[in-house]
This record gives structure tokens, sequence and C-alpha cells, in this order.
């Protein structure tokens, strides 16, 4: 008997995982112009594609937390990576990028959330993301993963904004 509960629940928490599913598209304006990324020591170019398939990612990631039939446009418009590139070479030869209170992580974007029936649930036009206390929001054990501080950012944003609204938008057109 207690497998059969538990396997209701299993199947209830994976029923309501797939019912949450938005979209997203995410463009970057203009990513020469970004203020900051910067490879510390590899190819620019490679740089670049690599970072926007991480903020691809992380962006999907959260889409996914969207019901289903939510659509997200997202135009990136700047990047500031934590840290900075360290001019100085290591004795490898190599620059590093340090990362240290000052050089904070910022992003600029603007997006519209669409609910399934392309209604606008959300929009905002050049929104500035930055975290000015991102040392003190991760772990030492994730802080060596790239890009952590701007996914634990993002991430953050999100809970606080816009899982809100759409809790409160499902639950009128609910009604």
């Amino acid at each position: 008997m207690r497998f059969i509960k538990s396997a209701v629940v299993m199947l209830s928490l994976l029923a309501m995982s797939a019912a949450m599913a938005g979209e997203v598209k995410v463009e970057y304006k203009d990513y020469k112009k970004f203020t900051d990324m910067k490879p510390a020591n590899e190819v620019r170019g490679a740089y670049e594609k690599r970072t926007m398939a991480s903020f691809d990612k992380m962006f999907a990631d959260l889409a996914k937390e969207l019901p289903e039939g939510y659509s997200w446009d997202i135009v990136v418009t700047d990047i500031d990576l934590a840290g900075d590139v360290n001019h100085m070479f290591t004795q490898t030869g190599q620059q590093i990028r340090v990362i240290k209170e000052v050089f904070i992580p910022r992003i600029n974007f603007s997006y519209t959330l669409l609910d399934q029936n392309k209604t606008v649930v959300m929009e905002e036009k050049d929104l500035k993301l930055k975290d000015m206390s991102f040392m003190s929001r991760i772990g030492t054990s994730r802080a060596d993963q790239a890009l952590e501080f701007e996914r634990v950012m993002l991430e953050r944003w999100f809970k606080d904004n816009i899982k809100p609204v759409v809790a409160s938008h499902q639950q009128k057109t609910a009604k």
C-alpha cells in the first residue's frame, strides 16, 4: 500500500512538472559592445558563443518553471560578468578573471512574457539587473563554476519578480 501511495505521489509530481514548461527566445543585441564578456585565456569568439549559450541555458531553465503555453521573449542589451580579467599575467603567461566584491555581475535586458492566450502577463524595457551582494550569496563549493554568480542573480530575480506575477495572473484567469 505504501508503494502505491508513493507511486501516486511521484506520478502527480511528474504531471505537475510536465505542465510547467514555458518557452523562451533569447536575443543578444550588439553583443560585441557588451561591457564585459572578455575571456581570460581563450579565443574571444569561442568565449562569447559559450557565454551566450550558458545564458541561453539559464533562461531556458527558468522558463521551465513557467506554465505550459507561456512564452518569454528576452533581448539582452548588455552583460558585465562578475569579476574582471586581470591584465597581470600568471606565471604560466595566462590572464585570469579575478572575482572581487567591486566587480559585481550585471545584465541589462528587455522582456515580454505572454500567457497561453498571447496576453501580455509582464513586460519590462531596459531592466538593469545587478547583484551588489553576490559574494555573500553563494557557497564556496559552487563559486568556481562558470557564471555561477550570474545564474544565482537571475534565479533570485525570477523567483522574486516573475513567479509571483505569474501565480497571480493564473489565479485571475482561472476565475
